[in-house]
């Protein structure tokens, strides 16, 4: 070989190093790039989930007994009460950490003798600050009531609608266990959705 030849080959040896240190110094700041990039996001996700936490309202109710509880059950419910929404009167409060904003709440009677439901349509309470409460009484909304078909699956419930903040759609819905055989009515499991989503996958039972 001639020296031109030999300078060359050197130059396209050191040509290859160069090109190999400069793919490898990329991949490297690529990978770092990428994993800067999920960390940042992961943390952006985490501090979204918080702000959405700390300003997510929660309205829970409360049936008041209104009602001779002899010989009843402590998570009972009178059965012709829930029939016919007579001495129903429940409490809403929120328990969350933000306002409850645009507050509606409906109920779904136990079955009728007819074979259909009383439906109580939402009522407008509009704001719920943290820690405020909202009373319904279905008694003084007996006027008001629809008599409906009943749907595959329907459990007799009552059902809050609201917003946060950030416009999310959030409902609490509180059933009732029926044992038809009997005629004897129970409180039922509590659960949330976030947007039509269930909270999790924990509900409150009293059964």
């Amino acid at each position: 070989m001639t020296i031109t030849d030999w300078i060359q080959a050197i130059s396209m040896v050191v040509l290859a190093i160069i090109t190999g240190i400069y793919a490898w110094r990329t991949h490297v700041m690529s990978k770092a790039a990428r994993e800067q990039a999920d960390a940042s996001m992961t943390m952006a996700e985490q501090m979204r989930k918080q702000r959405y936490s700390e300003s997510l309202p929660l309205l829970i109710p409360t049936v008041t007994k209104n009602w001779n509880t002899q010989g009843l059950k402590s998570n009972e419910i009178p059965y012709e009460y829930l029939q016919t929404g007579i001495g129903i009167k429940v409490v809403w409060r929120n328990v969350g950490k933000g306002t409850a904003i645009n507050s509606r709440f409906s109920f779904w009677s136990a079955p009728t003798s007819s074979g259909k439901a009383n439906f109580f349509p939402p009522s407008e309470s509009g704001t719920l600050e943290v820690g405020g409460k909202k009373e319904v009484d279905y008694s003084e909304l007996l006027d008001e009531s629809q008599l409906r078909d009943i749907p595959q699956g329907y459990h007799p419930h009552l059902l809050a609608e609201y917003q946060d903040i950030y416009e999310r759609r959030i409902t609490t819905v509180q059933k009732f266990r029926i044992d038809e055989q009997n005629k004897r009515a129970f409180l039922g499991e509590l659960y949330f959705t976030i947007d039509g989503k269930r909270l999790g996958e924990e509900v409150i039972r009293h059964d």
